[in-house]
Protein backbone atom coordinates (compact mmCIF):
# COMPACT_ATOMS: atom_id res chain seq x y z
CA UNK A 1 0.00 0.00 0.00
CA UNK A 2 1.86 3.34 -0.67
CA UNK A 3 2.16 6.03 2.42
CA UNK A 4 0.44 9.40 2.21
CA UNK A 5 3.54 11.31 1.88
CA UNK A 6 4.32 9.17 -1.57
CA UNK A 7 1.13 9.98 -2.52
CA UNK A 8 1.10 13.79 -1.93
CA UNK A 9 4.71 14.25 -3.27
CA UNK A 10 3.86 12.93 -6.48
CA UNK A 11 0.56 15.09 -6.22
CA UNK A 12 2.66 18.24 -5.90
CA UNK A 13 4.88 17.24 -8.48
CA UNK A 14 2.46 16.37 -11.35
CA UNK A 15 0.83 19.48 -10.42
CA UNK A 16 3.77 21.72 -10.32
CA UNK A 17 5.15 20.13 -13.32
CA UNK A 18 1.45 21.31 -15.13
CA UNK A 19 1.23 24.78 -13.74
CA UNK A 20 4.96 25.12 -15.63
CA UNK A 21 3.95 23.72 -18.97
CA UNK A 22 0.60 25.53 -19.01
CA UNK A 23 1.98 29.14 -18.16
CA UNK A 24 4.95 28.66 -21.02
CA UNK A 25 1.80 27.76 -23.44
CA UNK A 26 -0.11 30.63 -22.12
CA UNK A 27 2.51 33.30 -22.34
CA UNK A 28 3.44 31.52 -25.83
CA UNK A 29 0.25 32.26 -27.13
CA UNK A 30 -0.61 35.88 -25.18
CA UNK A 31 2.54 36.80 -27.20
CA UNK A 32 1.67 35.43 -30.44
CA UNK A 33 -1.80 37.39 -30.41
CA UNK A 34 -0.05 40.56 -29.46
CA UNK A 35 2.09 39.98 -32.56
CA UNK A 36 -0.95 39.72 -35.06
CA UNK A 37 -2.32 43.26 -33.34
CA UNK A 38 0.93 44.75 -34.39
CA UNK A 39 1.22 43.03 -38.12
CA UNK A 40 -2.52 42.80 -39.56
CA UNK A 41 -0.91 41.79 -43.06
CA UNK A 42 0.03 38.26 -41.06
CA UNK A 43 -3.37 37.91 -39.21
CA UNK A 44 -4.34 35.26 -41.44
CA UNK A 45 -1.46 33.05 -41.79
CA UNK A 46 -0.86 32.92 -37.65
CA UNK A 47 -3.56 30.95 -35.75
CA UNK A 48 -3.58 31.63 -31.97
CA UNK A 49 -6.81 30.57 -29.59
CA UNK A 50 -8.71 32.89 -27.48
CA UNK A 51 -6.57 33.95 -24.18
CA UNK A 52 -9.78 33.93 -21.78
CA UNK A 53 -10.76 30.34 -23.68
CA UNK A 54 -7.38 29.21 -23.18
CA UNK A 55 -7.12 30.08 -19.63
CA UNK A 56 -10.61 28.15 -18.89
CA UNK A 57 -9.33 25.38 -20.52
CA UNK A 58 -5.98 25.06 -18.13
CA UNK A 59 -7.54 25.57 -15.10
CA UNK A 60 -10.29 22.74 -15.85
CA UNK A 61 -7.71 20.99 -16.33
CA UNK A 62 -5.56 21.83 -13.11
CA UNK A 63 -9.18 21.64 -11.05
CA UNK A 64 -9.80 18.17 -12.46
CA UNK A 65 -6.06 17.31 -11.41
CA UNK A 66 -6.18 18.53 -8.33
CA UNK A 67 -9.53 17.24 -7.37
CA UNK A 68 -8.36 13.47 -8.54
CA UNK A 69 -5.51 13.84 -6.54
CA UNK A 70 -7.74 14.68 -3.50
CA UNK A 71 -9.87 11.77 -3.89
CA UNK A 72 -7.10 9.45 -3.10
CA UNK A 73 -6.91 11.49 0.71
CA UNK A 74 -10.57 10.75 1.52
CA UNK A 75 -10.75 6.81 1.12
CA UNK A 76 -11.56 5.06 4.10
CA UNK A 77 -11.19 1.53 3.74
CA UNK A 78 -13.08 -0.44 6.17
CA UNK A 79 -13.49 -4.25 6.98
CA UNK A 80 -16.66 -5.83 6.96
CA UNK A 81 -18.14 -9.07 7.09
CA UNK A 82 -21.12 -10.74 5.56
CA UNK A 83 -23.26 -13.08 7.16
CA UNK A 84 -25.66 -15.01 4.55
CA UNK A 85 -27.67 -18.50 6.02
CA UNK A 86 -29.44 -20.20 3.47
CA UNK A 87 -30.90 -24.18 3.32
CA UNK A 88 -29.17 -26.08 0.93
CA UNK A 89 -29.48 -30.49 -0.11
CA UNK A 90 -26.83 -32.63 -1.64
CA UNK A 91 -28.08 -33.90 -5.75
CA UNK A 92 -25.83 -36.09 -6.72
CA UNK A 93 -26.31 -37.20 -10.73
CA UNK A 94 -24.82 -40.98 -11.58
CA UNK A 95 -25.18 -40.93 -14.97
CA UNK A 96 -24.40 -44.08 -17.44
CA UNK A 97 -22.04 -42.84 -20.25
CA UNK A 98 -21.85 -46.52 -21.52
CA UNK A 99 -22.09 -46.82 -25.65
CA UNK A 100 -25.75 -47.76 -25.39
CA UNK A 101 -26.55 -43.83 -23.95
CA UNK A 102 -25.39 -43.34 -27.92
CA UNK A 103 -28.83 -44.92 -29.08
CA UNK A 104 -31.15 -43.52 -31.45
CA UNK A 105 -34.34 -44.70 -30.20
CA UNK A 106 -34.44 -41.53 -28.22
CA UNK A 107 -33.60 -38.55 -30.59
CA UNK A 108 -31.07 -36.81 -30.93
CA UNK A 109 -29.55 -39.50 -28.54
CA UNK A 110 -30.51 -41.16 -24.87
CA UNK A 111 -27.63 -39.30 -23.47
CA UNK A 112 -28.73 -35.86 -25.06
CA UNK A 113 -31.84 -36.02 -24.02
CA UNK A 114 -30.81 -36.29 -19.80
CA UNK A 115 -28.32 -32.87 -21.06
CA UNK A 116 -31.35 -31.19 -22.27
CA UNK A 117 -33.29 -31.87 -19.56
CA UNK A 118 -30.66 -31.32 -16.99
CA UNK A 119 -30.20 -28.16 -18.52
CA UNK A 120 -33.49 -26.96 -18.25
CA UNK A 121 -33.97 -27.68 -14.43
CA UNK A 122 -31.12 -26.16 -13.82
CA UNK A 123 -31.55 -22.67 -12.73
CA UNK A 124 -34.24 -24.02 -10.18
CA UNK A 125 -31.93 -26.01 -8.43
CA UNK A 126 -29.75 -22.53 -7.31
CA UNK A 127 -28.81 -22.57 -3.82
CA UNK A 128 -28.43 -26.30 -3.90
CA UNK A 129 -25.08 -28.07 -3.73
CA UNK A 130 -24.84 -30.94 -7.37
CA UNK A 131 -22.43 -32.87 -8.66
CA UNK A 132 -21.68 -35.49 -11.18
CA UNK A 133 -20.68 -39.01 -11.56
CA UNK A 134 -20.02 -40.81 -14.54
CA UNK A 135 -20.30 -44.90 -14.89
CA UNK A 136 -19.46 -47.07 -17.97
CA UNK A 137 -16.84 -50.33 -16.96
CA UNK A 138 -15.84 -48.20 -14.45
CA UNK A 139 -16.71 -44.86 -13.05
CA UNK A 140 -15.10 -41.55 -11.65
CA UNK A 141 -16.65 -38.28 -10.14
CA UNK A 142 -17.00 -35.73 -13.01
CA UNK A 143 -18.33 -32.75 -11.21
CA UNK A 144 -17.50 -32.29 -7.77
CA UNK A 145 -20.42 -31.23 -5.36
CA UNK A 146 -20.56 -27.38 -5.75
CA UNK A 147 -23.29 -24.55 -5.69
CA UNK A 148 -22.09 -23.14 -8.68
CA UNK A 149 -24.60 -23.75 -11.05
CA UNK A 150 -22.88 -22.03 -14.28
CA UNK A 151 -20.02 -24.86 -13.65
CA UNK A 152 -22.06 -27.62 -13.41
CA UNK A 153 -24.22 -26.30 -16.65
CA UNK A 154 -20.53 -27.16 -18.25
CA UNK A 155 -19.67 -29.81 -16.91
CA UNK A 156 -23.21 -31.41 -17.91
CA UNK A 157 -22.90 -30.32 -21.86
CA UNK A 158 -19.38 -32.15 -21.50
CA UNK A 159 -20.92 -35.43 -21.38
CA UNK A 160 -19.88 -37.75 -23.81
CA UNK A 161 -19.71 -41.64 -24.43
CA UNK A 162 -15.76 -41.88 -24.25
CA UNK A 163 -14.96 -40.39 -20.97
CA UNK A 164 -14.75 -43.97 -19.07
CA UNK A 165 -11.64 -46.12 -20.95
CA UNK A 166 -13.57 -49.26 -19.40
CA UNK A 167 -16.33 -50.37 -21.75
CA UNK A 168 -19.57 -51.91 -19.97
CA UNK A 169 -21.83 -50.93 -17.66
CA UNK A 170 -20.52 -51.19 -14.03
CA UNK A 171 -23.36 -49.41 -11.74
CA UNK A 172 -22.26 -51.19 -8.47
CA UNK A 173 -18.93 -48.96 -8.46
CA UNK A 174 -20.88 -46.06 -8.83
CA UNK A 175 -23.32 -46.36 -6.74
CA UNK A 176 -19.99 -47.56 -3.92
CA UNK A 177 -18.45 -44.35 -4.91
CA UNK A 178 -21.67 -42.03 -3.97
CA UNK A 179 -21.76 -43.53 -0.51
CA UNK A 180 -17.99 -42.57 0.16
CA UNK A 181 -18.62 -39.00 -1.06
CA UNK A 182 -21.97 -39.25 1.12
CA UNK A 183 -20.03 -40.20 4.20
CA UNK A 184 -17.13 -37.13 3.53
CA UNK A 185 -20.31 -34.76 3.09
CA UNK A 186 -22.44 -35.78 5.80
CA UNK A 187 -23.20 -32.14 7.44
CA UNK A 188 -26.34 -31.91 4.88
CA UNK A 189 -28.99 -33.58 6.01
CA UNK A 190 -30.76 -33.88 2.78
CA UNK A 191 -29.25 -36.00 0.27
CA UNK A 192 -30.63 -36.52 -3.34
CA UNK A 193 -29.42 -39.44 -5.65
CA UNK A 194 -30.82 -39.32 -9.05
CA UNK A 195 -29.47 -42.37 -11.22
CA UNK A 196 -29.76 -41.99 -15.23
CA UNK A 197 -29.50 -44.92 -16.78
CA UNK A 198 -30.83 -47.47 -19.77
CA UNK A 199 -30.99 -50.20 -17.69
CA UNK A 200 -29.17 -52.35 -19.79
CA UNK A 201 -26.51 -54.82 -18.78
CA UNK A 202 -27.19 -54.38 -14.81
CA UNK A 203 -27.73 -58.00 -14.31
CA UNK A 204 -25.99 -60.13 -12.05
CA UNK A 205 -24.89 -56.83 -10.12
CA UNK A 206 -25.30 -57.06 -6.37
CA UNK A 207 -26.06 -52.97 -5.98
CA UNK A 208 -25.50 -51.33 -2.60
CA UNK A 209 -28.22 -49.69 -0.70
CA UNK A 210 -27.93 -45.80 -1.10
CA UNK A 211 -28.99 -43.50 1.68
CA UNK A 212 -31.04 -40.60 1.59
CA UNK A 213 -33.51 -39.72 -1.61
CA UNK A 214 -33.43 -41.86 -4.33
CA UNK A 215 -35.09 -41.07 -7.92
CA UNK A 216 -34.34 -43.48 -11.27
CA UNK A 217 -34.98 -42.13 -14.53
CA UNK A 218 -35.11 -44.66 -17.44
CA UNK A 219 -34.13 -43.58 -21.06
CA UNK A 220 -34.99 -45.55 -23.82
CA UNK A 221 -37.42 -47.88 -25.05
CA UNK A 222 -38.15 -51.24 -24.70
CA UNK A 223 -37.84 -51.74 -28.65
CA UNK A 224 -34.24 -50.46 -28.55
CA UNK A 225 -32.33 -48.68 -31.09
CA UNK A 226 -29.29 -48.47 -33.07
CA UNK A 227 -25.82 -47.19 -31.53
CA UNK A 228 -24.70 -43.96 -33.17
CA UNK A 229 -21.02 -43.38 -32.66
CA UNK A 230 -18.37 -41.17 -34.30
CA UNK A 231 -14.42 -41.13 -34.28
CA UNK A 232 -13.79 -37.56 -32.83
CA UNK A 233 -10.10 -38.30 -34.19
CA UNK A 234 -10.78 -39.55 -38.07
CA UNK A 235 -14.70 -38.26 -38.34
CA UNK A 236 -15.88 -41.03 -39.61
CA UNK A 237 -19.19 -42.55 -38.24
CA UNK A 238 -21.67 -44.98 -38.63
CA UNK A 239 -23.82 -47.76 -36.35
CA UNK A 240 -21.61 -50.16 -33.88
CA UNK A 241 -21.54 -53.59 -35.04
CA UNK A 242 -21.56 -56.94 -32.50
CA UNK A 243 -17.53 -57.11 -33.41
CA UNK A 244 -16.63 -53.44 -31.87
CA UNK A 245 -16.72 -52.15 -35.40
CA UNK A 246 -18.58 -49.25 -37.04
CA UNK A 247 -20.77 -49.74 -40.39
CA UNK A 248 -22.66 -47.44 -42.00
CA UNK A 249 -25.12 -49.17 -43.63
CA UNK A 250 -28.57 -50.02 -42.14
CA UNK A 251 -28.91 -53.22 -43.71
CA UNK A 252 -25.27 -54.94 -41.84
CA UNK A 253 -26.71 -58.10 -40.57
CA UNK A 254 -24.73 -57.82 -36.62
CA UNK A 255 -25.42 -54.02 -35.80
CA UNK A 256 -26.19 -53.89 -32.23
CA UNK A 257 -29.61 -52.83 -30.89
CA UNK A 258 -29.41 -51.54 -27.30
CA UNK A 259 -33.06 -52.25 -25.23
CA UNK A 260 -34.25 -50.08 -22.15
CA UNK A 261 -34.37 -52.82 -19.28
CA UNK A 262 -37.55 -50.81 -17.26
CA UNK A 263 -37.92 -53.63 -15.19
CA UNK A 264 -34.11 -53.51 -13.83
CA UNK A 265 -34.32 -49.42 -13.62
CA UNK A 266 -37.97 -50.10 -11.28
CA UNK A 267 -35.86 -52.67 -9.03
CA UNK A 268 -33.41 -49.85 -8.45
CA UNK A 269 -35.72 -47.91 -7.19
CA UNK A 270 -37.96 -49.94 -4.89
CA UNK A 271 -34.67 -51.55 -3.20
CA UNK A 272 -33.93 -47.80 -2.37
CA UNK A 273 -37.72 -46.92 -1.32
CA UNK A 274 -37.09 -44.43 -4.26
CA UNK A 275 -39.03 -43.60 -7.40
CA UNK A 276 -39.23 -44.47 -11.11
CA UNK A 277 -39.61 -42.37 -14.35
CA UNK A 278 -38.98 -42.67 -17.46
CA UNK A 279 -37.54 -39.57 -19.26
CA UNK A 280 -37.01 -40.39 -22.46
CA UNK A 281 -40.12 -38.06 -24.15
CA UNK A 282 -41.95 -36.71 -20.50
CA UNK A 283 -40.63 -34.35 -18.52
CA UNK A 284 -42.79 -35.88 -14.80
CA UNK A 285 -39.04 -37.09 -13.32
CA UNK A 286 -37.95 -33.70 -13.38
CA UNK A 287 -40.41 -31.92 -11.83
CA UNK A 288 -40.37 -34.42 -8.85
CA UNK A 289 -36.94 -33.75 -8.51
CA UNK A 290 -37.87 -30.26 -7.76
CA UNK A 291 -40.69 -31.30 -5.64
CA UNK A 292 -38.49 -33.21 -4.15
CA UNK A 293 -36.05 -30.53 -3.22
CA UNK A 294 -38.60 -28.56 -1.66
CA UNK A 295 -40.23 -31.14 0.54
CA UNK A 296 -37.06 -32.78 2.21
CA UNK A 297 -35.87 -31.52 5.42
CA UNK A 298 -33.06 -29.08 4.60
CA UNK A 299 -30.24 -27.87 6.75
CA UNK A 300 -29.87 -24.71 6.75
CA UNK A 301 -25.96 -23.46 5.90
CA UNK A 302 -24.21 -20.14 7.11
CA UNK A 303 -21.26 -18.52 4.73
CA UNK A 304 -19.39 -15.63 6.23
CA UNK A 305 -17.65 -13.09 3.54
CA UNK A 306 -14.79 -10.57 4.58
CA UNK A 307 -14.54 -8.01 2.32
CA UNK A 308 -12.57 -4.83 2.40
CA UNK A 309 -14.90 -1.85 1.65
CA UNK A 310 -13.34 1.57 1.06
CA UNK A 311 -15.18 4.70 0.26
CA UNK A 312 -14.89 8.62 0.51
CA UNK A 313 -13.61 9.24 -2.71
CA UNK A 314 -16.44 9.28 -5.20
CA UNK A 315 -17.62 12.70 -4.74
CA UNK A 316 -14.67 14.09 -5.25
CA UNK A 317 -13.61 11.89 -8.59
CA UNK A 318 -17.07 12.66 -10.17
CA UNK A 319 -16.07 16.83 -9.54
CA UNK A 320 -12.74 15.84 -11.37
CA UNK A 321 -14.63 14.18 -14.19
CA UNK A 322 -16.90 16.93 -14.84
CA UNK A 323 -13.58 19.84 -15.23
CA UNK A 324 -12.28 17.09 -17.24
CA UNK A 325 -14.58 16.90 -19.47
CA UNK A 326 -15.02 20.88 -19.45
CA UNK A 327 -11.37 21.19 -20.84
CA UNK A 328 -12.34 18.88 -23.55
CA UNK A 329 -15.02 21.29 -24.70
CA UNK A 330 -12.83 23.69 -24.30
CA UNK A 331 -10.21 22.68 -26.57
CA UNK A 332 -12.50 22.52 -29.44
CA UNK A 333 -13.55 25.87 -29.38
CA UNK A 334 -9.68 26.68 -29.83
CA UNK A 335 -9.61 24.51 -32.84
CA UNK A 336 -9.43 26.57 -36.16
CA UNK A 337 -13.28 24.93 -37.12
CA UNK A 338 -16.13 26.72 -38.69
CA UNK A 339 -18.86 27.91 -35.94
CA UNK A 340 -21.27 25.44 -37.21
CA UNK A 341 -18.98 22.19 -37.05
CA UNK A 342 -20.22 22.42 -33.16
CA UNK A 343 -24.00 21.87 -34.00
CA UNK A 344 -23.62 19.29 -36.17
CA UNK A 345 -21.10 17.29 -34.10
CA UNK A 346 -23.51 17.32 -31.58
CA UNK A 347 -26.09 16.25 -33.59
CA UNK A 348 -24.39 13.37 -34.79
CA UNK A 349 -23.65 12.12 -31.56
CA UNK A 350 -26.88 12.43 -30.23
CA UNK A 351 -28.24 10.52 -33.03
CA UNK A 352 -25.49 7.59 -32.62
CA UNK A 353 -25.80 7.23 -29.22
CA UNK A 354 -27.79 4.55 -29.18
CA UNK A 355 -25.25 2.62 -31.68
CA UNK A 356 -21.95 2.93 -29.73
CA UNK A 357 -22.38 -1.03 -28.38
CA UNK A 358 -21.49 -1.61 -32.13
CA UNK A 359 -18.45 -0.47 -31.81
CA UNK A 360 -14.78 -2.11 -31.78
CA UNK A 361 -13.74 -2.32 -28.47
CA UNK A 362 -12.25 -5.10 -28.09
CA UNK A 363 -9.96 -5.54 -31.37
CA UNK A 364 -7.34 -8.79 -30.12
CA UNK A 365 -11.03 -10.71 -29.67
CA UNK A 366 -12.43 -9.86 -32.54
CA UNK A 367 -9.57 -10.93 -34.23
CA UNK A 368 -9.17 -14.22 -32.86
CA UNK A 369 -13.32 -15.03 -33.20
CA UNK A 370 -12.84 -13.90 -36.73
CA UNK A 371 -9.72 -16.16 -37.51
CA UNK A 372 -11.27 -19.43 -36.19
CA UNK A 373 -14.67 -18.77 -38.15
CA UNK A 374 -12.31 -18.32 -41.28
CA UNK A 375 -10.56 -21.35 -40.06
CA UNK A 376 -13.92 -23.06 -39.66
CA UNK A 377 -15.12 -22.47 -43.26
CA UNK A 378 -11.80 -23.54 -44.63
CA UNK A 379 -10.54 -20.11 -45.31
CA UNK A 380 -6.86 -20.43 -44.17
CA UNK A 381 -4.95 -18.24 -45.46
CA UNK A 382 -8.23 -15.24 -43.97
CA UNK A 383 -7.66 -17.26 -40.59
CA UNK A 384 -3.97 -16.44 -40.79
CA UNK A 385 -3.99 -12.43 -41.47
CA UNK A 386 -6.52 -12.47 -38.50
CA UNK A 387 -4.52 -14.48 -35.98
CA UNK A 388 -1.33 -12.31 -37.40
CA UNK A 389 -3.61 -9.02 -36.29
CA UNK A 390 -4.50 -10.37 -33.12
CA UNK A 391 -0.63 -10.38 -32.17
CA UNK A 392 -0.55 -6.36 -32.01
CA UNK A 393 -2.82 -6.97 -29.19
CA UNK A 394 -2.38 -10.11 -27.20
CA UNK A 395 1.51 -10.57 -27.08
CA UNK A 396 2.63 -13.97 -26.15
CA UNK A 397 -0.24 -16.06 -25.83
CA UNK A 398 0.37 -20.07 -26.42
CA UNK A 399 -3.66 -20.71 -27.27
CA UNK A 400 -2.85 -18.01 -30.01
CA UNK A 401 0.15 -19.00 -30.97
CA UNK A 402 -1.62 -23.00 -31.17
CA UNK A 403 -4.18 -21.22 -33.88
CA UNK A 404 -1.56 -19.95 -36.13
CA UNK A 405 -0.01 -23.06 -36.21
CA UNK A 406 -3.13 -25.05 -37.33
CA UNK A 407 -3.78 -22.02 -39.56
CA UNK A 408 0.14 -22.66 -40.99
CA UNK A 409 -0.28 -26.79 -41.03
CA UNK A 410 -3.24 -26.91 -43.33
CA UNK A 411 -1.66 -24.04 -45.75
CA UNK A 412 1.04 -26.42 -46.08
CA UNK A 413 3.52 -24.19 -44.41
CA UNK A 414 4.78 -27.23 -42.11
CA UNK A 415 8.63 -25.75 -41.09
CA UNK A 416 6.89 -22.65 -39.95
CA UNK A 417 3.35 -24.69 -37.81
CA UNK A 418 6.62 -26.84 -36.89
CA UNK A 419 8.45 -24.12 -35.34
CA UNK A 420 4.97 -22.56 -33.37
CA UNK A 421 4.06 -26.38 -32.13
CA UNK A 422 7.43 -27.02 -30.60
CA UNK A 423 7.29 -22.90 -29.18
CA UNK A 424 3.98 -23.72 -27.53
CA UNK A 425 5.51 -26.97 -25.62
CA UNK A 426 8.33 -24.72 -24.35
CA UNK A 427 6.06 -21.90 -23.19
CA UNK A 428 5.54 -20.97 -19.24
CA UNK A 429 1.68 -20.82 -19.86
CA UNK A 430 1.06 -23.71 -21.84
CA UNK A 431 -0.93 -26.13 -19.85
CA UNK A 432 -0.77 -29.82 -20.81
CA UNK A 433 -4.31 -29.65 -22.85
CA UNK A 434 -2.58 -27.07 -25.21
CA UNK A 435 0.75 -28.97 -25.11
CA UNK A 436 -0.98 -32.42 -25.86
CA UNK A 437 -2.49 -30.62 -28.69
CA UNK A 438 0.96 -29.33 -29.60
CA UNK A 439 2.11 -32.56 -29.92
CA UNK A 440 -0.75 -34.42 -31.72
CA UNK A 441 -0.23 -31.51 -34.52
CA UNK A 442 3.60 -32.27 -34.42
CA UNK A 443 2.40 -35.65 -35.31
CA UNK A 444 0.89 -34.61 -38.10
CA UNK A 445 3.17 -32.42 -39.46
CA UNK A 446 5.86 -35.02 -39.41
CA UNK A 447 4.02 -37.08 -40.67
CA UNK A 448 3.42 -34.96 -43.83
CA UNK A 449 6.95 -35.00 -43.94
CA UNK A 450 7.58 -38.83 -44.32
CA UNK A 451 9.53 -38.56 -40.84
CA UNK A 452 7.46 -41.49 -39.54
CA UNK A 453 9.77 -41.73 -36.45
CA UNK A 454 9.41 -38.53 -35.23
CA UNK A 455 5.56 -38.44 -36.24
CA UNK A 456 5.35 -41.96 -33.89
CA UNK A 457 7.42 -40.09 -31.01
CA UNK A 458 5.53 -37.17 -31.15
CA UNK A 459 1.80 -39.44 -30.72
CA UNK A 460 3.91 -41.16 -28.31
CA UNK A 461 4.34 -37.92 -26.26
CA UNK A 462 0.57 -36.78 -27.01
CA UNK A 463 -1.31 -39.93 -25.10
CA UNK A 464 1.42 -39.62 -22.08
CA UNK A 465 -0.50 -36.23 -21.37
CA UNK A 466 -3.80 -37.48 -22.75
CA UNK A 467 -3.79 -41.24 -22.61
CA UNK A 468 -7.87 -41.33 -24.20
CA UNK A 469 -6.85 -39.20 -27.20
CA UNK A 470 -8.78 -41.27 -29.50
CA UNK A 471 -7.10 -39.42 -32.77
CA UNK A 472 -3.44 -40.04 -31.73
CA UNK A 473 -3.98 -43.91 -30.89
CA UNK A 474 -5.67 -44.19 -34.60
CA UNK A 475 -2.58 -42.09 -36.61
CA UNK A 476 -0.49 -44.03 -34.19
CA UNK A 477 -1.95 -47.71 -35.57
CA UNK A 478 -2.32 -45.96 -38.80
CA UNK A 479 1.38 -45.60 -38.92
CA UNK A 480 2.30 -48.87 -37.29
CA UNK A 481 0.46 -50.97 -40.28
CA UNK A 482 1.59 -49.08 -43.11
CA UNK A 483 5.60 -49.44 -41.17
CA UNK A 484 4.51 -53.48 -41.11
CA UNK A 485 3.41 -53.69 -44.72
CA UNK A 486 6.41 -51.89 -45.96
CA UNK A 487 8.39 -54.39 -43.98
CA UNK A 488 6.99 -57.61 -44.53
CA UNK A 489 8.48 -58.12 -48.47
CA UNK A 490 11.81 -57.51 -47.07
CA UNK A 491 10.82 -60.23 -44.23
CA UNK A 492 10.61 -62.64 -46.66
CA UNK A 493 13.32 -62.18 -48.81
CA UNK A 494 15.39 -62.34 -45.63
CA UNK A 495 13.93 -65.55 -43.95
CA UNK A 496 15.52 -68.99 -44.52
CA UNK A 497 14.52 -71.94 -45.90
CA UNK A 498 13.71 -73.46 -42.64
CA UNK A 499 10.99 -73.44 -40.35
CA UNK A 500 11.39 -71.15 -36.90
CA UNK A 501 9.89 -72.55 -34.11
CA UNK A 502 6.89 -71.10 -33.13
CA UNK A 503 7.69 -69.70 -29.40
CA UNK A 504 10.88 -67.80 -31.05
CA UNK A 505 8.86 -66.36 -33.62
CA UNK A 506 6.92 -64.92 -30.72
CA UNK A 507 9.94 -63.67 -28.45
CA UNK A 508 10.90 -61.82 -31.27
CA UNK A 509 7.64 -60.13 -32.34
CA UNK A 510 7.73 -59.19 -28.38
CA UNK A 511 11.54 -57.57 -28.62
CA UNK A 512 10.33 -55.37 -32.16
CA UNK A 513 7.40 -53.71 -30.35
CA UNK A 514 8.03 -49.69 -30.59
CA UNK A 515 7.10 -47.60 -27.48
CA UNK A 516 3.52 -46.44 -29.73
CA UNK A 517 3.22 -50.28 -30.68
CA UNK A 518 3.20 -51.10 -26.76
CA UNK A 519 0.38 -48.15 -25.88
CA UNK A 520 -1.96 -49.97 -28.79
CA UNK A 521 -1.54 -53.15 -26.49
CA UNK A 522 -4.69 -52.65 -24.94
CA UNK A 523 -6.77 -51.91 -28.02
CA UNK A 524 -8.03 -54.05 -30.48
CA UNK A 525 -6.55 -53.16 -33.87
CA UNK A 526 -9.29 -54.54 -35.65
CA UNK A 527 -12.00 -51.95 -34.08
CA UNK A 528 -12.31 -47.84 -34.12
CA UNK A 529 -14.38 -48.53 -30.79
CA UNK A 530 -10.72 -49.99 -29.42
CA UNK A 531 -11.15 -51.15 -25.82
CA UNK A 532 -14.11 -53.14 -25.49
CA UNK A 533 -13.42 -54.84 -22.22
CA UNK A 534 -16.04 -54.56 -19.90
CA UNK A 535 -15.76 -53.43 -16.28
CA UNK A 536 -16.79 -56.57 -14.00
CA UNK A 537 -16.82 -60.33 -14.76
CA UNK A 538 -20.02 -60.84 -15.37
CA UNK A 539 -20.53 -57.91 -17.65
CA UNK A 540 -19.71 -59.18 -21.18
CA UNK A 541 -20.91 -56.40 -23.22
CA UNK A 542 -18.78 -54.07 -24.36
CA UNK A 543 -21.82 -51.56 -24.69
Amino acid sequence: MMSINFIATVSIISIVTWVIIFSGKLYINIKANKFREEHPNLKNRIYTGNTKIYLARILCFLLSLIFAFYSLFKIKSTEMESAKEFESADILFVVDVSLSMNAVDVRPSRLKRFQDLALRILPNLKGNRVGIIVFAGQSFSFCPLTSDITAVSDYIQALGVEMVGAKGTDLALALERVNRIRKKNNNISSQITVVVSDGEDHENQNLPPIDGEVIVWGVGTPEGGLIEYRDPGTGRGGYVTMDAGISDSLTTPNLVTSKMNMERLKSIANQNNGTYYDVSFQADGAYALLDTIQTVKKKKIQMIEHFKNEDGAHPFLIVAFFFLVSERILNLFLQKIPAGIYTALLLILSLSWGRLEAWELDPGGNSIERGVKSYNNKNFNESQKEFEKAKDYIKDDPKLIYNESASAYQLGQYKDAKGLSEKILTHPKADNDLKAKANFNLGNIYSKLGDKKNALKSYTKTLEIDPDNLAAKKNIEHLTRKKDADQSPKQKESEPNQETPQKNKKENKKEEKSDAEKILDPFSQDSILKNKKGGSLDNEKFW
